[in-house]
């Protein structure tokens, strides 16, 4: 029997839809109201839920926010139950099982692809690490020096022309900060697929994810399962695609459509953003020189704006890094002991590096509209900022910055903080301490050389400064090496070791991109001053 969507119809407790509220679904018109249904009535009928205003509906986006044109159209999957999640991106690529038995804590991008092909990626190797399509439902993560930050899939299946799929760690592990690294990948993809399944129902965390994901501006989607129990109506999320699944039967064809549905008029909302951007960016935009009464001191402003800027990055670290420390030491004493620390500290800075990088993204951002806003003539907005943007990242990594900025920093098991640089040569990359037979060499691709760090991939115009890539390396998993090895009062003291450098290690690297940023704007807005115009 074919599913169909409960839209607009609350859930009671320990139920999923029956089979007359899937057939009498309602349609979604533009501005947010719902259509009559088919069995008769409408959605504010007693049995249903009052239309959504649009602003506050999670399938429908608010107007007035930017679109990421630059991102692949994604779906991520998230839930607390594994299994249920599995079996849901399994049934949607038309398989048994899940296509790869990865690590808990690592994510599966599935794209489209010519070809079947599946890598690993871990922070310090250069390229993908190849797993062997026969051996990718046997626990690969046994063969490779650490868990990996990401596994990601080709196959040619036409559902992933129209957008790409992304299954999550599960999210009754997840603590605010990596939770933000599954809102933030919801975001860029445009689109969030929430798995009720078996086990226990949603709980204040799993609500708390989906609140932040349709805050974001991300689609929200919720698929239950035949074994799923719902504790009670979830009134923020009434309006939103509640769609009933099988997936041990196959029954996913209506979540297939609607999927489509939704990815394809996303691209069409992407290709429009990306060419509006480029029309805006064609026209001559004059800059004069700014007059006595407006910015005739803009490059003091800069440097000010610019300056403090950098110092609030840096206390937003220092007091993440003290909390991260903090965290790291319950967990050694209360949690999962030295054992686990490593994998709890991995992804703590992977959480760490997310939200710098939006925070550096954001005071950029910020920062380029208030010189635009000085300059009469010149109107804040995304079209210049994305010009001035574009004309930085361009030489952001050559002739601004004195010396090499880091893709990533890598921790070892002995404390100590390495340096991952764009087109490191040669002799001078830093081996990562695992076995001789696995050993290799620190050095990435410059044309995305913080993607290996990422838990979702991230394109290479993703921000005017480069992101910054934090992980832990290899060794720190070995036993002989990292914490596993060790005795409380080390784990305790090896954890603080490492904040302590990575504390001083990402103070250096946020200042080396800031001073960068501070040269290049104010080279680049005297020349717009006195060429006419701003860069196209």
């Amino acid at each position: 029997m074919q599913s169909a969507t409960a839209s607009n119809v609350p859930l009671p407790a320990g139920r999923v839809p029956t089979s007359r509220q899937r057939g009498s679904r309602t349609r979604r018109q533009p501005g947010g109201r719902a259509a009559a249904s088919p069995a008769g009535g409408s959605a504010a009928d007693p049995g249903g839920v009052p239309a959504m205003d649009p602003a506050q509906s999670p399938d429908l986006r608010p107007t007035g926010r930017s679109w990421p044109a630059d991102e692949p159209v994604a779906v991520v999957i998230a839930g607390s139950d594994r299994d249920s999640r599995g079996a849901v991106l399994s049934a949607l690529l038309g398989d048994a099982v899940p296509p790869v038995d990865r690590p808990s804590p690592s994510y599966l991008t599935v794209r489209y692809g010519s070809r079947t092909w599946i890598g690993a990626y871990l922070p310090g190797w250069p390229e993908p690490w190849p797993i062997p399509v026969r051996t990718a439902r046997s626990d690969p993560a046994t063969s490779l020096p650490r868990p990996p930050r990401r596994i990601e899939m080709t196959r040619p299946d036409r559902l992933l022309r129209h957008f790409t799929l992304v299954d999550t760690p599960d999210t009754g592990a997840r603590t605010d900060s990596r939770r933000a690294v599954l809102v933030d990948a919801a975001r860029r993809g445009g689109a969030l697929l929430f798995v009720i399944g078996a086990g226990p129902p949603p709980q204040q965390p799993e609500y708390d994810l989906l609140r932040q994901t349709v805050a974001a501006g991300a689609a929200v989607f919720l698929a239950v399962t035949p074994a799923a129990a719902i504790s009670a109506t979830v009134p923020d999320f009434a309006g939103a695609s509640w769609l009933a699944v099988d997936p041990a039967a196959g029954d996913v064809a209506h979540l297939r459509r609607t999927l489509i549905d939704w990815a394809d008029r996303e691209t069409l909302h992407r290709t429009g953003g990306a060419l509006a951007d480029r029309e805006a960016a064609r026209r001559r935009t004059p800059a004069t020189r700014p007059d006595a009464t407006g910015g005739a001191d803009w490059p003091h402003q800069l440097d000010r704006s610019v300056r403090r800027a950098g110092q609030r990055v840096r206390q937003e670290l220092a007091i993440d890094l003290a909390n991260i420390h903090l965290a790291g030491v319950q967990e050694v004493l209360f949690g999962g002991g030295p054992a686990a620390t490593a994998g709890f500290l991995d992804g703590e800075l992977l959480a760490l590096a997310t939200k710098t990088a939006a925070s550096i993204a954001a005071a950029v951002d910020g920062i380029i509209d208030q010189m635009c806003g000085l300059l009469p003539g010149v109107r804040p907005g995304p079209e210049n900022r994305r010009r001035v943007g574009e004309s930085l990242r361009g030489r952001m990594l050559s002739d601004l910055s004195p010396g090499p900025m880091a893709a990533g920093l890598l921790c070892s098991a002995s404390g100590e903080v390495r340096s991952v640089s764009v087109g490191v040569p040669s002799d001078h990359r830093v081996s990562v301490g695992v076995p001789s037979d696995h050993r290799v060499s620190v050095g990435v691709p410059s044309d995305q050389p913080a993607d290996v760090f990422a838990g979702y991939s991230m394109p290479g115009s993703w921000s005017v400064l480069p992101p910054i890539g934090l992980a832990l390396a290899a060794d720190c998993w070995h036993p002989a090496t990292g914490p596993s090895g060790m005795a409380p009062e080390q784990a305790r003291w090896w954890t603080q070791q490492v904040v302590r450098a990575l504390e001083i290690a990402l103070s250096r690297e946020v200042t080396q991109r800031f001073d960068a940023l501070l040269r290049g704007l104010a080279r680049l807005l005297a020349d717009a001053i006195d060429l006419g115009e701003l860069p196209r």
